[in-house]
């Protein structure tokens, strides 16, 4: 039997991210209640903890979905179709989508990121860094598959992976500090054009 969708219940988990969400972004997490955000959702403070069951359980499911998108594409590209080159250049394109399309996920994201340990317990921070952990993983093993396809010359892919994501996070930082003057998605394309030069054979 298929699985049958709760609107009600979607609809009320929105409500509730969606205003954790701009709460969080203004007033920061130590300065937002479980109050204010039920207020701001217009529902009451009981029903926040139907869906989690605390503050810092509903600001880790804001985290989780941006990491998890960002992870859902690097294992798509390395679970597609057509040569490693292309998959490659399609997902460089969708990254720079999804900074656009959820840009203030994005500087919550890193908010939260570079405070993590102050903000999540040790049960939380642990998962959050599972999460770059598994992307490091797929890059790392997309960049082995073309080693062996004979796309990409011979490099330490681990390190390749690193590298990749650390040039990636640090645009998104120049980014999110100069939307107005910076093109994230012309930067990004340009970036790894270049870095995928370097190591096509």
């Amino acid at each position: 039997m298929a699985r049958r969708e709760n609107p009600v219940k979607e609809l009320r988990e929105k409500q509730i991210k969606e205003a954790a969400l701009r709460l969080f972004s203004a007033r920061g997490f130590h300065n937002t209640t479980i109050t204010q955000i039920a207020e701001a959702a217009d529902l009451g403070k009981g029903t926040i903890y139907w869906y989690w069951k605390s503050k810092e359980d509903l600001a880790f499911s804001l985290v989780s979905d941006m990491l998890q998108d960002f992870l859902a594409l690097i294992e798509d590209a390395g679970g597609g179709e057509g040569s490693v080159v292309e998959r490659f250049t399609t997902l460089v394109t969708r990254v720079a989508e999804l900074y656009y399309r959820e840009t203030d996920y994005l500087r919550l994201l890193w908010k939260f990121r570079v405070d993590r340990s102050y903000i999540f317990s040790e049960e939380y921070t642990e998962k959050v860094a599972s999460y770059y952990v598994r992307m490091r993983k797929a890059l790392e093993n997309l960049i082995a598959e073309g080693m062996r396809r004979g796309e990409l010359r011979k490099v330490d892919a681990r390190r390749m992976a690193f590298i990749l994501l650390g040039i990636a996070e640090g645009l998104e930082l120049e980014w999110l500090e100069n939307e107005e003057e910076l093109s994230m998605r012309d930067a990004l394309v340009e970036v790894m054009d270049m870095v995928l030069a370097s190591i096509r054979k």
